[in-house]
């Protein structure tokens, strides 16, 4: 016999008040992991370190007289920080750093050089001797951002609704003429089909400085269905074949032009799709030119297959007919979008 607890003479809770509660909780915590994505991935206040910084040498340098920084959050106060002469170019990476910060200071002495972070200015210099530099942060501004549709063009996104695509169940209105994807739905689909475009997009990545590789701002864009441009938080990354602004498994980008997260980017694409022989074989790959924030990625690439994450997808024969534009729900990542259009290059032909 289980012995009697003292409180067992109160009354028991009636099931409709138990059944109440549950739901009250539940559809608190709802709305609770509904907002948290906007004040959790998109802070109101930036990182006081992350981002591109730009400076120059003293002391008489003049072979390379500029110098230039990306920091990189690791999450709990770490952060990475890829010292070199320029942004947006494949320049020698002098050092790459990785710095604490304590009492609202980041301070570094490694692999020959040594530097801090405060209010706002990034000091430093050689490990030994007396040659020092000084860099401010930069904010870049993509040209094409908040670009005008052309009057033959068929505006997608415009911040008030969802109607140029399929079921966007998942796909949330926000500030900003914005809509962001949200965890366990489904890729947006447009409705009408294309072959031969040009794209706008616009997009934000999350601010997820403990995670890594492609957990971190995940999604993509994708034309004719299956040719994917990659969109994935690789800011201070080298850009390789799976990171932002490349065609997925098949073409790395020319340079990383990916900003810090939380910032808007752009792409601006023209994708020319497969052309074939009369016995249905294949006469010409897909090509696609990427501008990346105004940066040429990819150049009239050829698209040779499918850019599919499993080889057997990948070795699919391209699409004959029309496709999607899409945009891709990959998981729990909260990427924004906004100002998307197109212009069909085949309507008329």
């Amino acid at each position: 016999m289980k012995k009697r607890s003292a409180y067992c003479a109160l009354p028991a809770p009636s099931a409709v008040w138990v059944l109440s509660t549950i739901v009250c909780a539940a559809l608190f915590m709802s709305c609770a992991r509904a907002q948290a994505p906007v004040s959790e991935f998109f802070p109101a206040t930036p990182d006081p370190f992350v981002g591109a910084w730009q400076g120059r040498w003293s002391g008489g340098e003049d072979v390379d007289p500029d110098i230039a920084a990306q920091v990189v959050a690791q999450g709990r106060g770490k952060y990475l920080i890829r010292l070199t002469s320029k942004l947006f170019m494949r320049s020698t990476l002098w050092a790459l750093v990785e710095a604490d910060a304590k009492d609202g200071v980041i301070r570094f002495n490694q692999d020959g050089y040594k530097g801090e972070i405060r209010d706002g200015n990034f000091t430093g210099g050689r490990g030994t001797g007396d040659r020092a530099f000084s860099m401010s942060r930069v904010t870049f501004q993509p040209p094409t951002l908040g670009a005008v549709p052309p009057a033959n063009a068929q505006v997608l996104f415009d911040g008030t609704n969802f109607d140029a695509w399929e079921d966007a169940k998942g796909w949330v209105l926000v500030d900003g003429n914005a809509m962001m994807v949200t965890p366990d739905t489904s890729d947006l689909v447009s409705k009408n089909k294309y072959k031969d475009v040009q794209l706008h997009v616009e997009f934000r990545l999350p601010f997820m400085p403990k995670e890594r590789g492609q957990s971190r701002g995940n999604s993509g864009v994708f034309v004719q269905d299956v040719y994917e441009v990659q969109v994935l938080d690789s800011f201070g990354l080298e850009g390789y074949y799976d990171d932002c602004g490349a065609l997925y498994k098949v073409s790395p980008p020319r340079v990383n032009a990916c900003l810090p997260p939380t910032e808007w980017q752009t792409y601006d694409i023209t994708y020319h799709s497969a052309s074939f022989n009369d016995d249905g074989t294949v006469k010409s790959y897909p090509r696609m030119t990427v501008l990346h924030n105004g940066f040429i990625i990819q150049q009239d690439q050829e698209i040779p297959q499918i850019t599919a994450w499993k080889e057997n997808e990948r070795l699919q024969p391209p699409p004959t007919q029309p496709g999607a534009i899409k945009l891709q729900s990959h998981r729990s990542h909260y990427v924004q979008f906004r100002n998307v259009w197109v212009v069909d290059l085949a309507a008329g032909t």
